[in-house]
């Protein structure tokens, strides 16, 4: 998948804009120069969207909505970008975190963690 999904109407740049479709189960298609990501956030933006932007073509836009998953026993609320072309991305400002670039390398999941109760590293 080549980043550049867009919708008609949405102002979607840099900001967390609500949408109405319901997350189903993610399948992730990594391999050769595709790769993941998964932002882990609190609770208040499910059924939000959260744009991140690719630094090879910022006019490009990739997003996805938010919903709660469940990971073994435990209920987590995430974003799930499921096949990234490799690169840096940028993620805007979640609960009061400045943006930040994420790597993204093929065959890979990355993970980040934008809970406000987490402390974020590096």
């Amino acid at each position: 998948m080549t980043p550049g999904h867009s919708h008609a109407g949405h102002e979607l740049r840099g900001a967390v804009v609500e949408t109405a479709p319901r997350g189903g189960p993610v399948v992730f298609d990594i391999g050769g120069d595709i790769g993941a990501l998964v932002i882990y956030v609190d609770a208040e933006l499910v059924g939000t969207e959260i744009p991140i932007e690719w630094t090879v073509d910022p006019d490009k836009d990739v997003h996805t909505g938010v919903w709660p998953r469940r990971v073994g026993n435990e209920s987590v609320v995430v974003a799930v970008y499921p096949e990234l072309t490799e690169g840096r991305y940028v993620i805007p400002c979640i609960a009061g975190r400045p943006p930040r670039e994420v790597v993204i390398e093929g065959g890979r999941v990355a993970e980040v963690d934008a809970r406000s109760a987490v402390l974020v590293s590096g």
